[in-house]
């Protein structure tokens, strides 16, 4: 595990932004700080190897919108905001939404530090158990990561094996949740570049302001793409990506070259993969897609949507459901027959993330919410979402306490967040004893 530690500092305030950078520096944080999030997000990736740390109250899109979006991108990197003293029900809905923690105005450096450094453990430990499922997976054959017996999905395994052998830039077409990424992650590594780095890029995430320094590059800093050298770049939503932008890819395909800013040109050793949503034919159409960037890829790979092999839906539901279980260290679930049969019924527009979020619905107890054949769902007869989450998190509480004997302190340990954190989440249950002298 790297002893490095990152934070992604977002805050507007100049002077503030430079004294926190400077202070996190001194003590040993690689610090990257930006005026507001949506600079921030053009950068922010999945692997995104430290911390975000952001203001509440800023022009354009708030801490709030910024959390939102950051969870869409990069849902295991710790999120941490900074409120004024005014804001602190704002930050128990940020709680709520997925963020780590928040400090309040004025927070001593200290306190900030610690946690920061916390939330840096975490994520550090996060990371390597990525990198040790990763080389698990690396292992794994097509078949135990594409999953599914219909003949669709048998020829996708097939062509998957034939182009990831071929040095061929390479368009991947599928539906939102159809699984674009994880068909790149596998050619990836059944390619000669397996060892090398795979870098995914959001496309619709990049901003034209920041593309040069982080994309492209500086003279003394590498962007994103040199950052895949000897590996792969993968183009995620490859028509979110504005029109001048795609024009400065075209030369990377076709030189396998870029020119950061303020520095000579370079050669790139890369493989690119791009990924679409639509049919590249209604693409051109709707002149979303530049023709002369769509026939610089060599060939296409076309997914199944999950309605075409709905088959399939049964494996992909019982795969997700061990997963789900085991993460969450609960019972297996029965699927019973009238279950099967709504599953069959289904049409699956959200993919096979829809059958993945069913499997997490289902491994706390909630109900399916999958129609019948007439149409109607049960979905109302059980708590919602919400509901479900917060009875879940609430026993979770409960058993921590009474395994520590009440020791709010260890409590927090074996949960594995901040005592300040355990304290909120308790206050909100209705779990603290009134006389306790820390409330």
């Amino acid at each position: 595990m790297s002893d490095v530690q990152h934070v992604m500092l977002v805050e507007d305030d100049a002077d503030l932004r430079l004294a926190t950078i400077e202070t996190l520096e001194l003590v040993g944080f690689q610090v990257l700080g930006f005026a507001d999030a949506t600079a921030a997000l053009a950068v922010l990736t999945a692997d995104f190897p430290g911390v975000i740390l952001s203001d509440l109250r800023m022009p354009g899109l708030s801490g709030l919108d910024f959390l939102d979006r950051a969870r869409a991108l990069a849902p295991d990197v710790p999120f941490i905001l900074i409120t004024a003293h005014g804001d602190v029900p704002a930050a128990m809905r940020a709680m709520r939404g997925g963020a780590h923690d928040f400090l309040e105005k004025p927070c001593p450096p200290e306190l900030m530090l610690d946690v920061l450094r916390r939330a840096q453990a975490m994520r550090g430990l996060h990371l390597e158990n990525v990198r040790l499922r990763d080389r698990l997976e690396r292992n794994a054959t097509p078949e135990e990561l594409l999953i599914g017996r219909s003949p669709a999905m048998q020829e996708l395994r097939r062509k998957v094996r034939t182009l990831a052998g071929l040095s061929l830039d390479l368009l991947i077409v599928g539906e939102t949740g159809a699984g674009k990424e994880l068909v790149a992650r596998v050619l990836h590594d059944l390619s000669s570049r397996a060892n090398g780095p795979l870098i995914a890029i959001n496309c619709g995430a990049l901003n034209e302001a920041e593309v040069d320094r982080e994309l492209f590059g500086t003279g003394d800093n590498p962007g994103l793409i040199a950052r895949a050298e000897g590996g792969v770049l993968y183009l995620d939503e490859l028509e979110s990506m504005p029109d001048a932008l795609q024009v400065r890819l075209l030369r990377v395909l076709d030189a396998r070259e870029i020119t950061p800013l303020g520095a000579a040109p370079r050669p790139v050793d890369i493989r690119i993969f791009g990924s679409v949503k639509r049919s590249p034919d209604a693409l051109l159409a709707d002149g979303v897609l530049r023709p002369d960037l769509f026939h610089r890829f060599n060939a296409a790979l076309h997914l199944p949507p999950l309605r075409d092999r709905s088959d399939d839906a049964a494996l992909l539901l019982a795969h997700f459901l061990a997963q789900a279980t085991a993460r969450h260290d609960l019972p297996k679930v029965h699927i019973d027959d009238a279950l099967r049969r709504r599953i069959a019924w289904h049409d699956w527009p959200g993919n096979v993330r829809e059958v993945r979020n069913l499997a997490e619905r289902l491994s706390i107890g909630m109900d399916p919410g999958l129609p019948d054949q007439d149409g109607h769902s049960r979905e109302t007869a059980r708590p919602g979402y919400d509901a479900a989450m917060d009875d879940f998190e609430s026993r979770l509480l409960r058993a921590a306490l009474i395994e520590t004997g009440g020791r709010k302190t260890e409590a927090a340990s074996l949960l594995g967040i901040p005592r300040k954190r355990l304290y909120l989440r308790l206050r909100h249950h209705k779990l603290l004893d009134r006389a306790d002298p820390s409330q």
